[in-house]
C-alpha cells in the first residue's frame, strides 16, 4: 500500500510540473506575440526629423536634404538643402498643429532663401551669392498656404516630394542664428559691393567703371597712358561675369565669363562707340583687384588700369554707375555690335567730341538753343550721360532700334521742381552728328541742322 501511495504522489507532482511547464510556454508565446504586434508610435513634439529626396539632376527637380524640428511650444523649423541641379538653401519657421489622427499641419511664417555659386560652395560653408528673407505678404505661392505631413506611425511622410522623415538625434538649425550667420557671411563677401559702382577720375560716368549686383559684375574698361601721346593709344573693352571677395586678404577675384574685343582710338571717341582699330580680348579668365579705402586697384594683370573708387560706400542708392544701366548700355553683345570704325578724317577733326568735348558742353548748347524761345524757356536737363544707346523710332508706330550715342540727356520743359507734371524726354547725338529727341525718340531734323550749322562755324 505504501508503495502505491508514493507512486500516486510522484505522478501528481509530475502532472503539476507538466501543467506548470505548459502554462509557462503559453504565457511566453503570448508575450512574444504582443511584442511583435505592438509598434512604437513616433513622438513629434520636441523631436528632430530628417529625410532626403533624390531628383533627376535638373533645376526643377534637384536633390533635397530635409531637416525638421517640432518644438513643444507649437513652433517648427524646417531646413531644406538643395543640390545637384540647384545650389540653394531654404530655412523656414512657423507654427504647427497635430490632428487627432497624428497628421501635422504646418503654416510658414518666415523663409530665408540662399543661393550659392556651386554645390561645392554650399557644402563647404562659403558665403551665399544671394540671401533674401520672406515673410507675411512677401511669401511666395509655394509657401503661403498650409502644408500637410502625414503620420505613418514609424515615420512622417511629406506631401511635397513624398519624402520619408525619420526621427534623428541631429538637431535642426536655429532659424534666427542661422540667418544672422549667413547674412554676416554675405555682407563680408558681397554686401559692400552689391548695387555699388566704382569709377575712375571722380566722374559719374567715366570711361573706366565697374558695377556690381549680387555676385555679378560688369566692367566698362577704358585706359590711356598719360605718357603715351601716340595716335590711337587709348583702349576700351567690356568684361562681364561673377566675382568673389576674400575679406581676410581684401582681394576680389573677377571670374570673366564674357568679354568684348579690345578697341583702340581716341578715348572720348571710344566712349561714343567709335574706334580706329580693334584687337583680341584683353583679359584672362580671372582678374584680381585689391580693395582698400573704398578703392579697387587691378594687380597681377597683363594690362594696366586706373584705380576705381566708390564715392558713396555707405549709400548704395547714390553709388554710380548702376549695374542694370550698364548691362542695358554696355553689355558685351551690345558693346561689340555698336562699335564702328571711324574715318581718319573723323579722328583728326570735325568729330562730335571736338565740337562738344564733354557732355556738359553739349548740355550748355542745348540749353541755349531751347531757352532763347519763349515756348521752351523752361527747358532744363535732369540727367546726362556719356555714351550708351537710345531706343529710336524710324517713324511713328514703327519698330524701335538701338542706336549708339556720344551723349545722352534726359530733360523736361516743366518748371523746375515740378517735373512730375511733364513727360520726360530724351536727346541723344550720334558720332555722325544726328540728333534724336522726344518721348518717342525720333530723328530731330531741326536740331541736327542746328548742330551742323554750329559745328561749321
Amino acid at each position: 500500500m505504501k508503495r502505491k501511495k508514493y507512486l500516486l504522489i510522484a505522478i501528481s507532482v509530475l502532472a503539476l510540473l507538466t501543467v506548470a511547464g505548459c502554462g509557462s510556454n503559453s504565457q511566453s508565446t503570448a508575450s512574444s506575440n504582443n511584442t511583435e504586434n505592438t509598434v512604437k508610435k513616433i513622438i513629434i513634439k520636441g523631436h528632430n526629423f530628417k529625410g532626403t529626396h533624390k531628383g533627376d539632376g535638373s533645376s526643377k527637380d534637384p536633390d533635397y536634404k530635409y531637416s525638421m524640428y517640432f518644438g513643444k511650444d507649437g513652433n517648427f523649423v524646417q531646413d531644406i538643402i538643395s543640390s545637384n541641379g540647384f545650389a540653394g538653401r531654404f530655412t523656414e519657421r512657423g507654427t504647427y498643429t497635430i490632428a487627432k489622427n497624428g497628421d501635422i499641419i504646418m503654416n510658414i511664417v518666415s523663409v530665408t532663401e540662399e543661393r550659392f555659386a556651386s554645390d561645392s560652395d554650399l557644402s563647404s560653408g562659403v558665403a551665399p551669392i544671394s540671401i533674401v528673407q520672406r515673410e507675411g505678404n512677401t511669401l511666395n505661392a509655394a509657401e503661403d498656404h498650409a502644408i500637410k505631413i502625414k503620420n505613418k506611425t514609424t515615420y512622417l511622410l511629406g506631401t511635397v516630394n513624398n519624402v520619408k522623415l525619420y526621427q534623428t538625434d541631429k538637431k535642426t538649425v536655429n532659424y534666427r542664428k542661422h540667418y544672422e550667420s549667413e547674412m554676416s557671411k554675405y555682407n563680408s563677401s558681397y554686401g559692400k559691393f552689391s548695387n555699388h559702382g566704382f569709377t575712375s577720375n571722380g566722374m559719374d560716368t567715366p570711361m573706366n567703371a565697374i558695377a556690381f549686383k549680387g555676385s555679378n559684375f560688369i566692367w566698362r574698361y577704358g585706359y590711356q597712358d598719360e605718357n603715351d601721346t601716340s595716335k590711337n593709344s587709348a583702349v576700351m573693352a567690356v568684361f562681364e561675369g561673377t566675382y568673389s571677395y576674400d575679406s581676410s586678404t581684401q582681394t576680389m577675384t573677377l571670374n570673366v565669363s564674357s568679354q568684348s574685343n579690345s578697341y583702340y582710338g581716341n578715348l572720348m571717341n571710344l566712349g561714343g562707340f567709335e574706334y580706329q582699330k580693334s584687337g583680341k580680348p584683353l583679359a584672362a579668365k580671372t582678374l584680381k583687384l585689391k580693395y582698400v579705402n573704398n578703392t579697387l586697384t587691378l594687380f597681377g594683370s597683363s594690362f594696366t588700369s586706373w584705380k576705381m573708387e566708390d564715392n558713396h560706400p555707405n549709400d548704395a542708392s547714390q553709388s554710380q554707375p548702376k549695374y542694370d544701366n550698364y548691362i542695358n548700355s554696355y553689355a558685351v553683345s551690345i558693346f561689340d555690335s555698336q562699335m564702328h570704325k571711324g574715318s581718319d578724317s573723323d579722328s583728326n577733326g570735325g568729330s562730335v567730341k571736338e565740337v562738344f568735348p564733354t557732355k556738359e558742353d553739349f548740355v550748355d548748347w542745348l540749353t541755349d538753343y531751347y531757352q532763347k524761345d519763349d515756348d521752351t524757356s523752361n527747358f532744363h536737363v535732369m540727367e546726362s550721360d556719356d555714351g550708351g544707346t537710345l531706343p529710336v523710332l524710324e517713324n511713328f508706330g514703327g519698330e524701335k532700334k538701338t542706336v549708339a550715342m556720344v551723349y545722352r540727356i534726359y530733360y523736361s520743359f516743366a518748371e523746375e521742381g515740378n517735373e512730375i507734371s511733364d513727360t520726360g524726354k530724351n536727346i541723344g547725338i550720334t558720332s555722325s552728328g544726328e540728333i534724336y529727341s522726344g518721348h518717342d525718340i525720333m530723328l530731330d531734323d531741326d536740331l541736327t541742322q542746328a548742330y551742323a550749322d554750329y559745328a561749321s562755324n
